[in-house]
């Protein structure tokens, strides 16, 4: 006769074995040029409102050293998706510039990842990674299919923008095409790097405009969710929600204009964080939450007119760190994150694992049991964390993260090159600053002088990768 203390603990045990054991439907949220500092979860002292995140983070893990795969857009996205460093492959914003799709054939995504495991896929908001179709280089609409997109790298669905929602073409992609021609004639604000609002003149497709790009596409993505819900299906699905806001142009719904006190880049903050309740509100009202793997998190930090505008008002958009989006300081790179699968993931914890965009790929292979380096080598700069969303305050050890460029996190160590375009073969050992990001996370006090032996071993570290570069 087993005692009822023992039987208890044992079907407590069975139950998290097979809770683990069940494929979670997964949801990734990516704002745009949201800052460390942009939401109340980590940063103490913002002054913009985020109870949709704050409630996500009693929810959930609240990871404080988590990075995206670059300190820009396309980078980061290609990163995240892909499971390899940017830098590995020369991906910046301007090889949009070529015209051609980033991500080609043979560099397999999350959306592959989860398809080959019987899942749907579905991706809604900005792709911002390129088709191939001639007039992409010159941001042109077209009537022919477009591809090189989600839907041929391992998606099943994609409805969403090919770039900023004040990008031309302005129109929305469903699947592989664009729906409408932009004929219509459109102006809106922006501002520039002084604070002035400017006024933009372009076309827009009937049925688009920038005030309804985020409040359609969270539709869009509730949809999906409710869809799998009522088809009471078997099949896991993945979503992949890319955010078009924070980022420019800062064109707050009537709800939200005015409501932050800071004007519109701190009324479109609010409605981020909107965003985020529309979607963890729809898991909870259909039941999935409890199968649900969900995680917010941003592409970089915060943009640098965002940046200025925030700090004259008192809110510090980067919180602690240096530098912006598009810097290799933390601050360009160190963003929000949260983790929340109810029941399986501690709730209102805090990891200070560090964790990179990349290493989401080797996570979700890890949690279904996929074996990553034989069904999806190309994934070669991903880690798992999965320990780390288990046992968050277990600290987990990564292998050193390489930032492009001349940049390198080696534990709470930080080495970096000052000059943001200074080929590493110009580049002297004398010259790179060293930071102990565990005493001085704001990166205020070089370090270098004092310890030249680490200095030469990180050198050597980024040395052996740069060696390893295959530029796309």
């Amino acid at each position: 006769m087993i005692p009822k203390v023992v039987f208890g603990f044992l079907f407590s045990l069975t139950c998290l074995i097979c809770a683990w054991g069940k494929n979670p439907n997964v949801i990734i949220i990516l704002a745009d040029d949201l800052g460390y500092g942009d939401c109340e979860p980590f940063n103490p002292s913002s002054r913009i409102s985020t109870p949709n995140l704050n409630k996500l983070a009693s929810e959930g893990i609240r990871f404080t050293d988590a990075h995206a795969a670059s300190g820009t857009c396309t980078p980061s996205r290609y990163g995240l998706l892909t499971g390899i460093n940017p830098a590995r492959t020369g991906v910046l914003n301007t090889l949009l510039a070529r015209g051609k799709a980033i991500v080609s054939k043979d560099e397999k995504t999350l959306g592959d990842l989860f398809r080959s495991q019987g899942y749907s896929t579905h991706m809604v908001g900005k792709w911002h990674l390129g088709f191939d179709y001639p007039n992409q280089k010159k941001n042109k609409w077209t009537n022919e299919p477009l591809p090189g997109g989600p839907v041929n790298r391992g998606f099943d669905t994609f409805f969403g923008i090919h770039s900023s929602a004040g990008s031309d073409p302005m129109c929305w992609i469903e699947n592989n095409r664009f729906t409408s021609e932009p004929t219509e004639h459109l102006t809106f604000p922006k501002f520039n790097i002084k604070g002035e609002s400017i006024t933009v003149k372009t076309k827009t497709a009937p049925g688009f405009s920038v005030e309804q790009a985020s409040p359609t596409l969270v539709k869009r993505a509730v949809k999906i969710i409710k869809d799998h819900a009522q088809e009471k299906s078997d099949k896991p699905f993945f979503l992949y929600y890319a955010s078009p806001i924070p980022h420019q142009p800062w064109v707050p719904m009537k709800e939200f204009a005015g409501k932050s006190g800071l004007g519109p880049y701190g009324d479109f903050l609010m409605q981020m964080d909107w965003v985020v309740g529309q979607i963890n509100d729809a898991l909870k009202k259909t039941g999935l939450d409890q199968n649900t793997l969900l995680f917010f998190t941003s592409d970089n930090g915060v943009g640098p007119v965002a940046h200025k505008m925030m700090k004259q008002k008192g809110h510090m958009s980067s919180e602690k760190f240096r530098g912006m989006k598009a810097f290799r300081y933390e601050g360009g790179h160190r963003v929000p994150f949260i983790a929340k699968w109810p029941g399986k993931l501690s709730a209102g914890t805090t990891s200070e694992s560090t964790i990179n965009f990349t290493d989401f790929f080797a996570t979700f292979a890890d949690l279904l049991k996929v074996n990553l380096k034989k069904q999806f080598p190309s994934a070669e700069d991903s880690h798992s964390f999965l320990s780390a969303l288990k046992e968050p305050e277990k600290r987990l050890s990564r292998p050193p993260m390489a930032h492009r460029l001349n940049a390198l996190r080696v534990d709470d160590w930080k080495w970096i090159h000052p000059g943001r375009t200074t080929p590493f073969e110009n580049t002297r050992l004398e010259e790179y600053e060293l930071y102990d990001l565990k005493k001085d996370p704001g990166e205020q006090t070089n370090v270098a002088e004092q310890d030249v032996q680490r200095s030469k071993e990180f050198y050597e570290i980024y040395q052996s990768f740069d060696q390893n570069i295959k530029l796309k």
